[in-house]
């Protein structure tokens, strides 16, 4: 990772990496000020002054001790307190948990506008994939150790096609191979793996589907054929006993 082993070279490794759990754990006994202290003595890349410029947006006072503050100020403390270390490598498991809506658009805000820089490697893990899917570069599905989708966002963009299917058109739709199908309301929407763009709008609408909505087509799909294959061998199974 990073170039090193990290096993035999944890402790620099660990200079380049900065990392918050789903749940922001501090001391509840401390202030604020004194955690500032804190991580400046314990990691070499710590920018105290710009944790101050990030707790400066919002309402969190350095005075303040940590068992005070609200479940998401506590999160925007952690996140203050990672963001203000210069690590090559950022990784961020469910980072906006329990932070309201204005507080979740902030930090993303942040994390782009005040510490990516093209350098650096950003990994998040969410449930909320909507989210920050604004943010990414790359899309990889994983299920079960196998990796069903590896690309780039400009070419999932071009790949995948979901369409809004004009009640009387729904059988043309279908008989064009949609990978998946699902119903709101009283309207079918069918997607589609590679596809005239052009086409599929003389069915209905066309637009691009969320990374959520692909990610269950996919692993969809191939749960579909892995059960297809499960059942063939015990049925060539069966035959040779």
């Amino acid at each position: 990772m990073l170039g090193r082993n990290p096993w035999t070279q944890r402790d620099q490794l660990m200079c380049d990496v900065a990392f918050i759990a789903d749940v922001a754990v501090l001391p509840l006994w401390m202030r604020v000020s004194q955690l500032l202290d804190y991580v400046a003595g314990v990691h070499p890349r710590f920018s105290r002054d710009r944790a101050l410029g990030l707790l400066a947006k919002t309402s969190i006072q350095a005075d303040a001790k940590i068992r005070h503050l609200s479940k998401g100020m506590v999160t925007q403390l952690h996140l203050a307190l990672v963001m203000a270390i210069d690590a090559k490598l950022l990784v961020l498991d469910e980072p906006t948990l329990g932070l309201d809506s204005l507080y979740r658009k902030q930090f993303y805000d942040s994390l782009l506008n005040d510490y990516f820089d093209r350098s650096r490697t950003i990994v998040l893990t969410t449930h909320q994939v909507e989210e920050f899917q604004d943010l990414l570069t790359d899309v990889i599905f994983m299920d079960r150790g196998r990796i069903l989708l590896n690309s780039t966002i400009e070419e999932y963009e071009a790949r995948y096609f979901e369409l809004i299917v004009h009640p009387e058109q729904v059988a043309a739709a279908r008989a064009l191979k949609p990978i998946y199908e699902r119903q709101l309301f009283d309207r079918r929407i069918l997607l589609f793996d590679h596809g005239d763009r052009q086409q599929l709008g003389a069915l209905g609408d066309v637009r691009t589907p969320t990374i959520a909505d692909l990610f269950v087509a996919v692993v969809g799909q191939a749960s579909g054929k892995m059960s297809a294959i499960a059942s063939k061998m015990g049925t060539t199974e069966g035959a040779a006993r």
